[in-house]
């Protein structure tokens, strides 16, 4: 007992120790701080993907909307359903974000697309598409910088703006969309 004593005193007036131990404390609370707050995000951003597919599927089936708004509808419900699924399957959120700005087929890549496509031919579609496009652009970067190792900077980046957001009370937007997820909890 005396010996862990002993080297506990010895430590005690170490400079390098009190640094080093600064340094693990933070790195600890960090894991701890994300560790808490991965889960209620992991909630927000499923209902958030959630919103997206209803709308989309809605508007994909809406006889009144024209033929070019479906298309586009049609595509970014691909995009949630069937590419977002693999590539979260291919390797963490990071691997997903490189690969989509290597130009291989991805959910981010996907939306892209369509953003072109919605800027070609922003006089025969509906505005709902742009709208939805931009949140769920946003979505798509959120879950792959929460499934990434980027995600201990990525909590409290989402926590900042979702604090924001609950300041300014956004009429419209992304703003609008995370705070209204955050709410129905």
């Amino acid at each position: 007992m005396e010996f862990f004593e002993q080297i506990l005193y010895s430590l005690k007036g170490n400079p390098v120790v009190k640094e080093w131990s600064g340094y693990a404390a933070f790195i600890f609370t960090l894991v701890i701080y994300r560790r808490l707050r991965l889960g209620r995000w992991r909630k927000i951003l499923k209902r958030s993907v959630d919103y997206h597919k209803f709308h989309l599927s809605s508007i994909s089936k809406d006889p009144s909307m024209d033929e070019k708004t479906r298309e586009l509808a049609q595509a970014l419900l691909w995009g949630v359903t069937k590419q977002l699924p693999l590539d979260l399957e291919s390797g963490m959120g990071g691997k997903a974000l490189l690969r989509s700005f290597m130009g291989d087929k991805t959910a981010l890549n996907t939306c892209g697309t369509v953003y072109y496509q919605c800027a070609r031919n922003i006089r025969y579609i509906d505005r709902i598409i742009i709208k939805l496009n931009d949140t769920l652009l946003s979505t798509f970067y959120r879950i792959y910088m929460l499934e990434s190792i980027l995600s201990y900077i990525a909590v409290i980046y989402m926590d900042l703006t979702l604090l924001y957001y609950i300041i300014s009370r956004p009429q419209g937007g992304t703003g609008r969309l995370y705070l209204e997820m955050r709410i129905d909890e």
